[in-house]
C-alpha cells in the first residue's frame, strides 16, 4: 500500500506522492500524461531510493483542482510549477515526463542549470508531428482527438463525461506544448525513451530529442507500447534511467534500489 499523496501545495501545483526518509536527498518531480494524475506513476517509481522525495504535478481540472479551469497556455503553467519548485529546499532534482509531461517537464527545464531530465512517450516538437502543417488548426486537433478515441470538436462537445473532457482540454494543451518546446535546448543531461510498439509516439522519432540539450542526451528504446512504463519490465528500465539521472543531478543512489530485470533495444 502506498500512502496518499499530500495535499497539494505552491499553489496548488505541486502535491507530494511519497515524502523522504530520514530527509530528501534528492527529488523527482513527476509530469503526469493528458487525462492521467501524478499518483498513478507511484507503483513504477515505488522502488527508487528512500531518500528521494516524489512530487507531482497536478494540472488546473485533475484532482485536488478539479474545480478549477482546465491549463489553456502552456506558459501558464511554466509560470506556476516554477513557482512552486522555486520554495522547496534545494537537493538534487530529476523532472520525469509521460507523453504530455514530456512536453511540460522540458518546457519547466528550460532555465534550469542543474538536475536533469528524463522523458518517455513524449513527440520531440511539432516539428516530429506527421503533418505540422495541419498540426494548429482545427481538423489537426481533430486528428489529435481520433487518436486517442475522442469525437471531432470535443472540446465544446457537451455529451463527453468528465474525464473525457478532460483528456481533450490536455491534448489541446499537448498541442500547444509541442510548439512551446520548439527552440528549447537545454542546459542539463536528458534522456529520452520510447515504446517499440506505441501507436501514438513512433520509436523513429526518438532520435529529435537530442536536439533539445546541450549537454549529455541518451535515446533509449523499450519494449512495449504508449504506457510501457507501467508494465513491470518497463517500470524496471525507468527505474535504472532516473536511478543514472539521479547519479548525473549530484545524488548517490548506490544502495536501496533493487535491480532491474529486463532487456532493452536500442
Amino acid at each position: 500500500m502506498f500512502p496518499s499523496p499530500r495535499p497539494t501545495t505552491g499553489g496548488g501545483w505541486t502535491a507530494g506522492l511519497r515524502p523522504a526518509r530520514p530527509a530528501p536527498a534528492a527529488r523527482i518531480v513527476v509530469f503526469p500524461h493528458a487525462g492521467g494524475d501524478a499518483p498513478r506513476y507511484l507503483t513504477p517509481l515505488s522502488r527508487l531510493p528512500g531518500d528521494v522525495e516524489l512530487l507531482g504535478i497536478t494540472l488546473p481540472g485533475h484532482a485536488e483542482r478539479a474545480a478549477e479551469p482546465p491549463a489553456a497556455r502552456v506558459a501558464d503553467v511554466v509560470r506556476g510549477v516554477r513557482g512552486a519548485l522555486r520554495g522547496l529546499p534545494s537537493v538534487p532534482t530529476v523532472f520525469y515526463g509521460h507523453s504530455l509531461g514530456a512536453l511540460l517537464a522540458v518546457a519547466v527545464a528550460d532555465a534550469a542549470e542543474t538536475g536533469a531530465v528524463v522523458v518517455s512517450c513524449g513527440l520531440p516538437g511539432e516539428r516530429a508531428y506527421p503533418h505540422p502543417e495541419r498540426l494548429h488548426t482545427a481538423a489537426g486537433l481533430d486528428e489529435i482527438f481520433a487518436l486517442h478515441g475522442l469525437p471531432p470538436g470535443a472540446l465544446h462537445d457537451t455529451a463527453l463525461g468528465p474525464r473525457a473532457r478532460t483528456l481533450a482540454h490536455d491534448l489541446a494543451l499537448s498541442r500547444q506544448a509541442l510548439r512551446a518546446v520548439r527552440d528549447v535546448c537545454l542546459a542539463v543531461p536528458l534522456t529520452a525513451l520510447a515504446g517499440t510498439n506505441d501507436p501514438l509516439v513512433p520509436a523513429a522519432t526518438l532520435p529529435g530529442w537530442a536536439a533539445f540539450t546541450r549537454a549529455a542526451h541518451r535515446g533509449r528504446l523499450v519494449e512495449g507500447g504508449h504506457f510501457f512504463p507501467f508494465s513491470p519490465t518497463g517500470a524496471d528500465v525507468l527505474l535504472e534511467e532516473l536511478t543514472a539521472a539521479l547519479s548525473a543531478a549530484g545524488h548517490d543512489a548506490g544502495a536501496g534500489v533493487t535491480a532491474p530485470r529486463t532487456a532493452v533495444r536500442g
